[in-house]
Formats: structure tokens, sequence, C-alpha cells
């Protein structure tokens, strides 16, 4: 897991397959602040065209990778896993949503390759548990209403009706069994069971 977890570190180098961190020291750097991960967050969202519900998706997925790994989020890594936690969250939701090969084109500081080894590498971690049922959308939709009114904002969507939650988790539900298929991954007997 260690290995697979280099490919989030901000200085893995995806040409040449190595993290240059190993060369001499590397200076200090501050875990990002709230509005650091709030702007980048609106910049993927906007630059990659995704709809208003996909930042709770993000933070289930997020939570979900924490979890599993035991890996904390922090000055290296943050920008990589919610990049690629973006990126899922808008494949299962976003009718429109963009493939692979076009987040490069309007996302400009990430490669093809990156984007394949960061969402092969991170649905490995999570086991392809991908589906969100409505108490989980739930709780993340009220954490970030409670997190927008400490900042005097709001959100732009309202809690989930029960049909739009249906087809949340038949979507997920669909894209887990694709994206196994498409890394040719087999269902553990433990998972269905």
């Amino acid at each position: 897991m260690r290995f697979q977890l280099r490919i989030y570190d901000a200085n893995y180098d995806f040409r040449e397959d190595t993290t240059n961190g190993g060369k001499g020291e590397t200076p200090f750097v501050q875990n990002p602040t709230l509005e650091e991960l709030y702007y980048y967050c609106k910049y993927v969202i906007i630059s990659g065209r995704m709809e208003k519900e996909i930042p709770i998706l993000c933070l289930v997925y997020i939570e979900r990778f924490l979890t599993k790994t035991g890996v904390l989020m922090n000055h290296a890594n943050w920008k990589r896993l919610t990049l690629i936690s973006l990126i899922l969250a808008s494949k299962i939701w976003d009718d429109d949503s963009l493939e692979n090969v076009h987040f490069p084109q309007v996302l400009p500081d990430i490669t093809l390759k990156e984007i394949a080894s960061l969402e092969k590498v991170f649905l490995q971690l999570i086991d392809f548990d991908l589906v969100i049922r409505g108490a989980e959308y739930a709780k993340y939709y009220f954490v970030l209403k409670t997190f927008a009114q400490s900042f005097n904002s709001s959100l732009p969507m309202g809690p989930l009706p029960v049909e739009k939650m249906s087809e949340l988790q038949n979507n997920t539900l669909k894209a887990e069994t694709e994206l196994r298929e498409r890394y040719n991954v087999k269902v553990s007997l433990k998972k269905t069971m």
C-alpha cells in the first residue's frame, strides 16, 4: 500500500515514476487552509463543468479513502486526493461528465497518465467501494451546510429528493461494476455474501 500511495505525494513525478522528495531536504510546507481547499475545489468544479452535488460525493469518497487506508490528508497529498475524488464523483453523478482524456484539456496542470494512475490506485485502495447510501449523502450535505453557514454562505443545492437518491445509488452501483470491469478486478467473496 505504501508503494501505491506514493503517487499521491506532490513530489511524485509521473514522467519518471519516482518520488523526488528524497533529494536533499524537503522544505516544511503548511497543510492547506480551508480557503485553499475551497478555491481548489471551485477551480476543478468550474473547469470540469461539474454539477453542484459533486462536492458532497467527493467528501464521501475522501473519507472512505482515509478510513480504509489510515492515511491522513496533508500538504503533499491533498490536491491529488481531492482531484481524483472530484473526478470520480463527477463520473458517477454527472450525465455529461468528462472522460479521463478530456480532463487534461480543461485542467492543464494534470496529464492523462496522472489521472489514470490516481484513479486506479484510489479505486484499489477503497476496494472499488463507490456505492453511496442516502444516510451518507445526508450526513455530508449537513456537514457542508453547517460549514457554509459558519462562513455566512449557503449551499447551492438542497437535500436530495427520494427519486434522486435512488438514482444516485443506482449510478454508484453501475459505476462500481463498470470500473471493476475496466480495471479487470474480481468482486471478493466477502463483499458478495
